[in-house]
């Protein structure tokens, strides 16, 4: 059956309290737009910003066709990050409570599939029950047979009709358990291996059903025992024969041999299966689909097809070469990639199915026709964008005059110099180079409309068209008191003005590489410490700097050594560092007011020193409040801090029923969360006892009755205007409307469960080993958190949903592993870019986890705050300036790859900024028509 490319008339994308009308509108549009340009193309990138609900808009297309295609039980195929596999299943399940009518939901399904075997079993499920939608991790069907009874499929295989294999047989009888590691079989029936060599696959499930608890399904999915007879399988042969038949002392090392040599050998096998792999389905949607660029990437070949017309079925090609009917690819920079990679992405829309009534109507000829024009325009688009690019780079400041007269702001200059023709020579030449570069990118506009959809965010906040939905803090902009507000950078001074100095003379010697040490001491001391020792595993925790190489001579080795013996190694020194202070600063003042804050960096040692910083720095800012509110002595604080928060657990006590009391008439208001009203009554108690909530907003040393003290602390405003009780009422609306069931139940689970700190001033169980990564837990506070690469994925799940909420953490320090599919947007609006990073991209990743429908920041009218802090004159504010002028340029010259040597970027960095109009008015516009 041929799939329906239209927008099931039953969806709707409004999520009260998720989605505005507005946006649902725009989504609509999309999913609409996409599917209407289907039936004719072969595929769609959808290239949204970061956080404008792609996920949602492909769910849309693939619930419309999964509908349409209901009786031929061919599902939509949904391949996605393993960071995000938790993550596309509850949304779809959100979907489908909130976007469909129940009964149309009803007939939806989703199956998850990690690897290849688990997908095959997918697709064998009974129509009736067959999933609409699998997901499918990326790598799947790269992984081989890992799954034990497919080997044992294959082993039994290898053996048919073969002679003289009697003690082979009784061998493997006795040891298949152990070879397949499945020893609990065995435990159960030990004649059962001799019972299933005889066997077929298809029939294996009688066998094994009362075996094994909850095995209701065929082991062996059905398009492998369909192609067993046509698989080579001597080499299973060959290698089973290494099997021991005796349990002799050597047995072990002997059978451990032979595993790895059968797994060695299923590798081969695997190619040949997939290889004659042959289903139709009619969509795949592909998240991320910027790892597509490199055409020999293992998810690329997936779908490599042969340019050929002779008959496709005869030509060895990728596995999913010819599976899929449509495609729609998913990524959130699509200029990231260079124009060549843009268009290999595009590329592998070469692996749909091209044969029958189904086919794309522009046909392959088509495609290959539309393909070659459209890279020719971007060729040529981007030869005048990098003529552009080298024009600007020979202004100079002089050259920024109009009739004679210096104009020093950058927009003002670049509008009256397009007005006039008395410029300077430089200045026409760009000009000149401008128009051309204009002409070209709107002719490849109009060849890449068909294929790539892109919607920005508006840069007001909805409602409010003078308050800017983002606002920048650069510099020293992130010290409490700034001393310049013009964009200056944080000064040196004392003790740390030397080490930088030797950093930049270190630089200096070594103009042609990167200077890495000197990025490293911009972020901390323990940073560079550990960038001086390349073997060192924690030094980072960003995949861009997988191949630095830390080139250093004699000349800057003597710098660096010198610098190393200045630099403090004692875990508490005094020793300021001008980055690391202002940011645990701001940090703290977010937290006094409140507010949580998302914090940052590219270093495992910097995100470190910057939890326990800030752990420290909040635990003094306890005392103080503390001392100054309960008008007591240091040494008395942290008990009397305990004593009033046990009051809020005290059975009959008149706190804990006035709290509960304020809490009870909250969740009356809703009633969908009904049953979860008595955890949620203790998780808003356990906050509210907590030292960290007392001393900002309890009425301390007040004698008022404890109604009056409760309602008091609920009615506390953040910075952002928000009281308590909006934000914790926000929550309730939360969990009953925005939220799916299963997420509902994952999001009160965490909460519940997330450590709070029980007193002030001493140990804090509750930490995961993995989060403590060798601090002692009295050193940290739980409402301070880090998450990096060695954070434990459900360690890291947990602390991502709980931050979404009202209550722990407060701050959260993180590296690159949550700077993409992560929301951390509904009580936060606030981010710190401790570290920043060469690509524009990555910084836009980042922010965009907090800039998000739905964020907080709409909620409470007030912008994003986005901090980027750096050092001035030293190698960090270089980097600083680079990234701003090419974060401009950066949909100009696509996927823009320039090198970060010393000598380059001090060129970089001295260039005249290119215009916010200019950039504008260059990019490519690529919204859906509809909405023009």
């Amino acid at each position: 059956m041929t799939a329906q490319f239209k927008l099931h008339q039953d969806i709707k994308l409004h999520v009260r309290e998720r989605i505005s009308e507005s946006d649902a509108r725009r989504q609509q549009l999309t999913a609409r737009a996409i599917l209407e340009r289907l039936p004719e193309q072969p595929g769609v990138i959808l290239a949204d910003e970061v956080g404008m609900g792609k996920t949602f808009v492909a769910i849309a297309v693939a619930v419309s066709i999964a509908l349409s295609n209901r009786s031929g039980g061919r599902p939509v195929v949904v391949m996605v990050p393993s960071s995000l596999k938790e993550k596309w299943p509850r949304d779809f399940e959100l979907f489908c409570e909130c976007c469909l009518p129940a009964d149309l939901a009803k007939k939806l399904r989703y199956g998850r599939a990690e690897k290849a075997v688990d997908f095959l079993k997918l697709l064998d499920d009974p129509i009736r029950k067959r999933s609409s939608l699998i997901f499918m991790t990326h790598g799947a069907m790269s992984r081989g047979l890992d799954d034990p009874w497919v080997k044992l499929a294959l082993i039994q295989r290898s053996l048919h009709r073969r002679r003289n294999t009697a003690n082979l047989k009784r061998a493997l009888g006795r040891n298949l358990g152990d070879l397949l590691q499945l020893k609990r079989v065995t435990r159960q029936d030990n004649s059962i291996w001799e019972t299933l060599l005889k066997t077929p696959p298809s029939d294996w499930l009688r066998h094994l059903a009362g075996l094994i608890e909850g095995m209701d399904d065929d082991p062996v999915p059905e398009d492998i025992c369909k192609l067993l007879p046509s698989l080579n399988t001597d080499w299973i042969y060959e290698a089973i024969q290494q099997i021991p038949i005796r349990r002799t002392k050597h047995y072990k090392a002997k059978l451990v041999s032979a595993r790895h040599a059968i797994k060695e050998e299923l590798r081969e096998v695997w190619k040949e299966c997939l290889a004659k792999f042959r289903r139709r389905l009619p969509l795949l949607i592909l998240d991320e689909a910027h790892h597509l660029k490199n055409a020999d990437t293992r998810l690329a070949k997936l779908f490599r097809s042969q340019d050929s017309f002779d008959d496709a079925e005869a030509i060895q090609s990728g596995p999913l070469a010819g599976v899929f009917e449509r495609m729609l690819f998913l990524t959130a920079t699509p200029f990231q990639l260079g124009h060549g990679e843009l268009c290999s992405v595009l590329d592998r829309f070469d692996g749909v199915h091209w044969k029958g009534k189904s086919a794309p109507s522009i046909g392959r000829v088509g495609f290959e026709s539309a393909r070659k024009d459209l890279r020719s325009s971007l060729d040529r688009a981007q030869e005048s964008a990098v003529a552009l690019d080298n024009a600007w780079g020979k202004l100079r400041e002089s050259d920024m005059q109009v009739n004679g007269q210096r104009i020093d702001e950058v927009d003002s200059w670049w509008k009256l110099a397009q007005e006039t023709e008395h410029v300077t020579p430089a200045t026409s030449e760009v000009i000149a180079c401008f128009q051309s570069t204009k002409a070209t990118m709107r002719d490849a506009e109009q060849l890449l409309q068909p294929w790539v959809l892109r919607h920005l965010k508006p840069r007001q906040l909805l409602g409010n068209v003078s308050k800017p939905r983002r606002e920048r803090n650069v510099g020293a902009s992130i010290l409490l008191q700034p001393h310049d507000q013009n964009g200056a950078g944080i000064t040196v001074s004392g003790e740390a003005l030397l080490p930088f100095l030797l950093a930049s003379r270190a630089s200096a010697c070594r103009p042609e590489s990167r200077s890495v040490f000197a990025e490293g001491l911009a972020s901390s001391y323990e940073a560079f410490l550990h960038t001086r020792n390349r073997n060192d595993d924690a030094v980072m925790d960003d995949d861009e700097d997988d191949n630095i190489a830390f080139d250093i001579n004699d000349s800057s080795a003597w710098y660096l050594d010198h610098l190393e013996k200045l630099i403090p190694r004692q875990r508490d020194s005094a020793m300021e560092h001008p980055k690391m202070d202002a940011t645990v600063g701001r940090a703290v003042e977010f937290w006094r007011s409140g507010e949580k804050v998302v914090v940052f960096c590219h270093y495992i040692q910097t995100g470190r020193t910057l939890r326990r910083k800030i752990s420290g720095a909040i635990q003094q800012e306890i005392l103080n409040l503390g001392i100054s509110k309960l008008k007591c002595e240091t040494n008395e604080v942290a008990g009397e801090l305990k004593r009033i928060g046990s009051r809020f657990f005290d059975e009959d006590g008149p706190l804990k029923r006035a709290c509960d009391r304020e809490t009870r008439s909250m969740l009356d208001q809703h009633p969908g969360i009904a049953a979860h009203g008595e955890t949620l009554v203790q998780i808003v108690r356990r906050t509210l006892r907590t030292p960290a909530f007392l001393v900002r907003f309890f009425p301390l040393g007040s004698d008022e009755p404890a109604d009056m003290l409760i309602k008091k602390s609920f009615d506390s405003r953040d910075q952002s205007g928000i009281t308590l009780r909006e934000v914790i009422d926000d929550f309730f609306t939360f969990l009953e409307l925005r939220c799916g069931s299963k997420e509902r139940e994952s999001c009160i689970d965490a909460v519940g469960k997330i450590q709070t700190g029980t007193h002030f001033g001493g140990a804090t169980a509750g930490f995961d080993e993995d989060e403590l990564q060798g601090e002692k837990p009295e050193r940290l506070l739980p409402n301070v958190r880090l998450v990096n690469g060695q954070t434990r994925s459900d360690t890291r799940q947990r602390l991502m949903l709980t931050f979404n909420t009202p209550f722990y953490p407060e701050v959260l320090i993180a590296s690159s592993v949550m700077s993409e599919g992560v929301d951390l947007h509904l009580n936060c609006r606030h981010i710190i870019h401790h570290d920043l990073c060469w690509n524009p991209s990555n910084l836009e990743q980042r922010t965009g986890r907090i800039d998000r429908i739905g964020a907080k920041a709409e909620r409470a009218g007030e912008s994003i705050q986005v901090y980027l802090p750096y050092i001035a004159e030293t190698q960090d504010e270089k980097m600083y300036r680079v990234v701003m002028d090419r974060e401009r340029w950066f949909n100009v010259v696509m996927g823009e790859d320039y090198r970060i040597d010393a000598k380059t970027t001090d060129k970089l960095a001295n260039r005249i900024p290119f215009p916010n109009a200019a950039a504008h008015e260059l990019a490519f516009k690529l919204e859906s028509q509809r909405e023009h």
